[in-house]
């Protein structure tokens, strides 16, 4: 029942490869015991899960330095400066 669900929530598409990708996913089907569709899902999830992380750090180093504490010595001082609140 369970993979009944699994695949109520695909949608079934073609896509085409050059004849080496081909030849390394079947490869790659066959040592592993999983079919070519499981494995272009599975490496096509952690490309965009990777995008997604490379957009988020870049967006958190893009803030670096546009905010002030006001404090010129917060780096050295930094316990000194939080003291108990932490």
């Amino acid at each position: 029942m369970a993979s009944l669900l699994y695949y109520a929530n695909m949608i079934r598409t073609q896509i085409q490869f050059e004849k080496k990708t081909y030849e390394t996913l079947k490869a790659k089907s066959q040592e592993t015991g999983k079919s070519i569709s499981e494995i272009v899902r599975r490496s096509l999830d952690r490309s965009i899960e990777s995008q997604e992380c490379d957009q988020k750090w870049a967006r958190a180093l893009k803030s670096m330095g546009k905010f002030s504490s006001g404090l010129n010595n917060l780096a050295e001082k930094h316990d000194d400066h939080l003291g108990d609140r932490w």
